[in-house]
């Protein structure tokens, strides 16, 4: 069942569009990347999807339903889960508080699972009633994601979850993207350009130039390290 359709959208900011008519499908439970080099409109697709920005044209298809008029609020009730680049925690609010901020953005759930995400990332457990702000990067970017599951979404927007963080971590990060993909319940779209982590959990990919959709990459292309670099090295 394809669950995220995007026809044909453009959007971007005051003075000029950034997505100049992109398209891309996904199914439930996959893993998609978005690939391509800084400025192609990689962060903007994400937050187009999500409601931070406004697409000017085309159409949002989310679960069978058009949200292109939807207001971001309401896309993260209906089950989007976004980690945007930079984390976004809030830093003077403890691990579980931050948690709890994430459960605000649904209606349905009475009580909160703590422990569904905690399995994915224990340290957050140890970490419970420390500020956000004094965990590391890595610690940050976990409890982000973590934020962004407790509500149970059925599809996750992760923006370059690589970003600032440190190899052990990514690779964490990696373990849990493929652990989450067992589950079937969540399909993932992954902005990245760390080699390792797409080549680990990717079923296949996107690339972006200039604004558009300018080929679609197999599981094939994707551990091919000469095909890949093509896509994202300057």
């Amino acid at each position: 069942m394809t669950i995220l359709n995007i026809n044909n959208v453009v959007a971007g900011y005051k003075t000029a569009n950034v997505l100049q008519g992109v398209s891309i499908t996904l199914s439930e439970s996959e893993i998609v990347s978005v690939v391509g080099r800084n400025g192609v409109g990689k962060s903007t697709l994400v937050k187009t999807i999500i409601g931070l920005l406004p697409a000017r044209s085309g159409q949002i298809i989310f679960n069978e339903k058009d949200i292109t008029s939807t207001k971001a609020n309401n896309r993260a009730k209906s089950g989007i889960g976004y980690v945007p680049q930079g984390r976004g925690i809030f830093p003077d609010l403890t691990v579980q508080d931050n948690l709890r901020m994430g459960g605000l953005i649904g209606t349905k759930q009475k009580k909160l699972n703590f422990d569904s995400v905690f399995s994915y990332f224990p340290i957050l457990k140890e970490r419970l009633h420390q500020r956000g702000g004094t965990l590391s990067g890595g610690q940050q970017e976990m409890l982000a994601i973590a934020r962004a599951l407790i509500n149970k979404p059925k599809l996750l927007l992760l923006d370059e979850p690589s970003d600032g963080v440190q190899p052990s971590i990514v690779e964490e990060i990696g373990k849990f993207l493929l652990k989450l993909k067992d589950t079937g319940e969540i399909t993932v779209l992954l902005v990245e350009q760390n080699f390792d982590l797409l080549q680990t959990v990717s079923d296949r990919a996107y690339a972006m130039e200039k604004g558009t959709v300018s080929d679609t990459l197999t599981k094939e292309d994707l551990n091919n390290d000469e095909t890949l670099a093509a896509y994202i090295a300057v």
